[in-house]
């Protein structure tokens, strides 16, 4: 089972590719366009987080052995 911030990071991740993929399309609407940028921005920065987030538990829990 997985530990409650591998859970937090996930739904990071999922939430910054849900946004990602939803700026990515508004993108196609100029009238939507800054609101593209800002989910595009946001889950771009989202997935980021998760994955640094990943690393940093995984060297975490490999130098407390």
């Amino acid at each position: 089972m997985r530990r409650a911030p591998e859970r937090i990071l996930t739904a990071l991740g999922l939430a910054g590719g849900l946004a990602f993929v939803v700026g990515s399309v508004l993108f196609l609407n100029p009238e939507r366009y800054a609101a593209g940028v800002y989910l595009f921005i946001f889950g771009s920065t989202a997935m980021l987080l998760e994955r640094l987030g990943l690393i940093w538990l995984e060297r975490y829990r490999s130098s407390s052995k």
